[in-house]
């Protein structure tokens, strides 16, 4: 056994533990706000992703050209 699998196996061991009111309000406050605020947008990671995929379907395109002369 690893030191992974023994620490997993003592905390599967461990009794589960309520947490107590305030806390889980809080975190579902917390998590009610993020669902409902804007969503932000991300225009270079889209841009990377477009331009990729056209790359891609570029050579794509030539690989199969070259297939059939």
């Amino acid at each position: 056994m690893t030191e992974l699998d023994e620490l997993l196996s003592r905390l599967r061991r461990l009794e589960p533990m309520a947490p107590d009111r305030e806390f889980s309000r809080v975190v579902q406050e917390r998590g009610r706000r993020r669902l409902r605020s804007p969503v932000r947008s991300a225009p270079i990671a889209s841009l990377a992703v477009l331009g990729t995929a056209v790359v891609y379907l570029g050579w794509a395109l030539q690989f199969a050209n070259a297939l059939y002369p």
